[in-house]
């Protein structure tokens, strides 16, 4: 196959790719890095046309204008990247700089050396900015959700071959010359490895936003909205996930009472009472050990699993929840005032088997309501 055909194709598949990542943008604006992706893709592939009409080896301004843009579109990929993965996407004005600097290293190079100089640095700036891509997504994999991982890897190959072909055929061209530029076994390789390599990469990128859609759709199903901690569905799942295990620990059950909070939001406003749940589950959340965990069960009754059926550690874990919410300075909605809570804290005995928790579950409430009818603003295990 002729040269222009194998890059017309990579065009053609760059572009579709792009187009098919915008359609997905369009239904997903707020996808992370989603929209960067699309509009590398499409602009690698209008370079490479605009390579095609300026002649394969041509150095003119299209020629020249076809190299910024590709070094551009690595830019925006890489940036995507890091913005998928949580990393800070660099600034708009730094991209555009770190562009020009690399186009400028090219043109200084084309003028020194013409042609070959060109494709040397062109390839060797490419080659290595797609290192630096197939190393941020190495290092994050892991830091990522276990259903992200299986795409993250396969993209860290994807990536890094493209990697080390574009610099094996800038050393390849520097070696033997422009001759091997667009002809031979290594130029039919990198081109054909890019053609496919253009689908397989924009395919497992919508694979990997669909999986953390998939992921927010599951945290919406199992998390409170307003807290962040479980609900009553996610419960359910951290207990059956929890008994789940091999040599599952038994646990023991708190149950957390604002005090007064009907009073909070009559006198404050429900903003300023929603401001209250929300420190108080950062305080929650914020004491647990591994292997805890916290749900709101209701307006103001929060749910924990303390890992251990040890009375005492149970309670010393109620006592820390109990006093660090009752340190809390929660600014309210309007005003400067801040408030400030206490909370009743019902303690069960432990428990061993997932069908123990609804029995713990009561033995905390009534603690609790020992609590509330002794005054409030203290901790009761349902042993005393």
């Amino acid at each position: 196959m002729d040269p222009a055909t194998v890059i017309l194709m990579l065009a053609i598949h760059l572009i579709a790719s792009g187009g098919l990542m915008a359609i997905v943008w369009v239904r997903m604006p707020g996808a992370p890095g989603l929209g960067r992706w699309a509009v590398a893709s499409g602009l690698f592939g209008v370079a490479y046309l605009a390579r095609l009409l300026a002649g394969l080896q041509g150095v003119d301004a299209l020629g020249l204008a076809s190299d910024g843009a590709m070094m551009l579109a690595v830019l925006l990929f890489g940036d995507g990247v890091r913005e998928f993965v949580g990393r800070a996407p660099l600034r708009p004005l730094w991209v555009g700089v770190l562009a020009v600097l690399l186009f400028g290293a090219e043109v200084a190079a084309a003028g020194f050396g013409g042609a070959q100089a060109r494709h040397v640095a062109l390839n060797a700036m490419i080659g290595l900015l797609y290192a630096q891509i197939a190393w941020i997504l190495a290092a994050e994999r892991l830091r990522q959700t276990a259903p992200l991982h299986a795409p993250l890897a396969l993209l860290v190959g994807i990536v890094g071959g493209l990697s080390a072909l574009t610099l094996l055929r800038g050393a390849h061209i520097a070696h033997d010359g422009m001759q091997v530029a667009f002809h031979g076994p290594v130029a039919q390789a990198y081109y054909l490895y890019a053609s496919v390599t253009a689908v397989m990469t924009a395919l497992t990128l919508v694979w990997m936003m669909l999986l953390r859609l998939n992921g927010q759709l599951a945290d919406l199903a199992t998390r409170d909205a307003l807290t962040g901690v479980f609900n009553r569905n996610g419960l359910a799942q951290a207990l059956k996930q929890h008994f789940d295990q091999r040599q599952a620990a038994p646990l023991t059950l708190l149950l957390v009472d604002i005090d007064h909070f009907k009073r909070i939001n009559d006198t404050l406003g429900h903003a300023t009472g929603d401001a209250v749940l929300q420190a108080v589950a950062r305080e929650l959340t914020g004491q647990l050990r591994v292997g805890d965990f916290v749900a709101r069960i209701g307006g103001e009754e929060f749910l924990i699993g303390c890992v251990g059926a040890d009375p005492a550690l149970a309670l010393a874990l109620a006592d820390r929840l109990h006093r660090g919410i009752g340190r809390l300075q929660v600014p309210a909605a309007v005003g400067s005032e801040r408030v400030g809570c206490t909370v009743s804290i019902g303690v069960s005995a432990g428990f061993d088997r997932f069908d123990g928790w609804e029995p713990a579950a009561s033995q905390a409430d009534e603690a609790l309501y020992r609590v509330k009818a002794s005054g409030r603003d203290a901790v009761q295990s349902h042993l005393r």
